[in-house]
């Protein structure tokens, strides 16, 4: 089949852009053509990248574009942060695309986040992207509760397929190395990976650190915490949540040194790809102190290279971690500098501890077997999963009357 994915790509800084990337060469793998429409023109873009979204939707070009290509279906990998401005722009072309033959699958990142963020409007936008899907795809129970409850969407219409967990490409950086250039010597180090977002808890963190080593004032010794991410860069309107997690960061940063931990603490700005496997291989564990979370790519990420993890149970995290003995509940400080301190005292015991579990198996999945996916995470599986609602639509929408969505 030829798959159209409408989605942030490279060279754009995206973890839903890198999601589409590696999900598109497995689909590729498994035998599909696979083209891209970027949410924004760049220069740089990979040869699969066929054209972008304008301000005001599908141009000309775009069209002609996609017209040679002949999708079977378009796949949409969808997330407010991810379309930003661009998200009228989107709508426009769902509403276009809506009138003609070719079924829409929607793959929803962050229903729940963005429509508690959003409110009424982000309901709203959400029915108006389900109003034009023929399928929508979520990662976690939570999410598909959100669509079916407040957002009102047919329970036959969502599936889940969890996120997959499989590393982006292979270290160019080695631990070694990222330990020399930002000066970690041997300390332990506890991760905190990805995009600097107000939801994700640093605030929690950082005043879990201070009241353990208020607590005791050996507990971290020799700990450091790496803040391996920067702040989302925005576009348009949405520039606010950027100049909001700014805000956020700057008061991170004052939490820190008034309680004392502020040299515990390492901020790495953005990423790069080739240093992504040796950060995971350097930490002694990745913590995630989310206050809010649809699902994580960071806690996939520590499965696959076997990290172990500290974590709230916010949102799909309480799914992921039912179980853990490193989970906790969200907006808990005290609670977390409970789990970081039993967590330090079992490596200081085992210094090549790798943790009695990482991510743990997944549930058996309460909802019908016909909107579950297999609760493998694995690439090959979540590929499988996916390749198969594009069938499921394809054949319902064979001889489909445009516009019947």
């Amino acid at each position: 089949m030829r798959i159209l994915f409408v989605t942030p790509y490279a060279p754009a800084r995206d973890g839903i852009g890198t999601y589409s990337e590696v999900l598109g060469g497995a689909l590729r793998e498994a035998g599909h053509e696979v083209a891209v429409v970027a949410v924004r023109a760049a220069p740089g873009a990979p040869p699969e990248v066929i054209g972008a979204l304008g301000a005001s939707g599908a141009s000309d070009g775009l069209r002609a574009a996609v017209a040679r290509f002949k999708p079977d279906v378009v796949h949409v990998q969808f997330a407010v942060p991810a379309f930003g401005a661009r998200t009228p722009a989107l709508l426009r072309w769902l509403d276009e695309l809506g009138r003609g033959p070719v079924p829409v699958v929607s793959t929803l990142h962050e229903a729940t986040r963005d429509t508690a963020l959003l409110r009424g409007p982000g309901r709203a936008l959400y029915r108006r992207i389900a109003r034009r899907s023929d399928r929508l795809i979520v990662h976690t129970q939570g999410a598909r509760d959100t669509l079916t409850g407040p957002i009102g969407v047919p329970a036959d219409r969502v599936q889940v397929i969890p996120h997959f967990s499989t590393p982006p490409p292979a270290a160019v950086t080695t631990a070694a190395e990222l330990r020399t250039r930002f000066g970690l010597g041997d300390d332990r180090l506890l991760l905190a990976f990805g995009f600097i977002h107000v939801d994700k808890g640093l605030d929690d963190l950082v005043e879990a650190l201070a009241l353990l080593q208020r607590r005791d004032a050996g507990a971290l010794r020799g700990v450091r915490l790496v803040v391996a991410g920067q702040v989302r860069p925005r576009s348009g309107p949405f520039r606010v949540f950027e100049a909001r997690d700014r805000l956020h960061l700057a008061r991170v940063r004052r939490m820190a040194a008034r309680g004392g931990v502020a040299g515990r603490l390492v901020f790495t700005g953005f990423v790069p790809d080739g240093d992504i496997a040796a950060w995971f291989d350097a930490a002694g564990a990745v913590v995630l102190p989310y206050r809010k979370a649809e699902q994580s790519g960071v806690a996939n990420l520590a499965q696959a290279y076997g990290t172990p993890v500290i974590a709230t149970t916010a949102g799909g995290l309480a799914e992921l971690f039912a179980g853990s003995p490193w989970a906790v509940p969200p907006r808990s400080p005290d609670r977390l500098a409970d789990a970081l301190r039993d967590f330090l005292t079992t490596m200081s015991d085992n210094p090549h501890y790798s943790g009695p579990l990482t991510v743990p198996p997944a549930q058996p999945s309460p909802q019908p077997d016909t909107t579950s996916a297999s609760q493998e995470t694995g690439l090959g599986e979540i590929s499988a999963a996916t390749s198969a609602v594009y069938r499921a639509v394809h054949e319902h929408d064979r001889g489909r009357d445009p516009g019947a969505r």
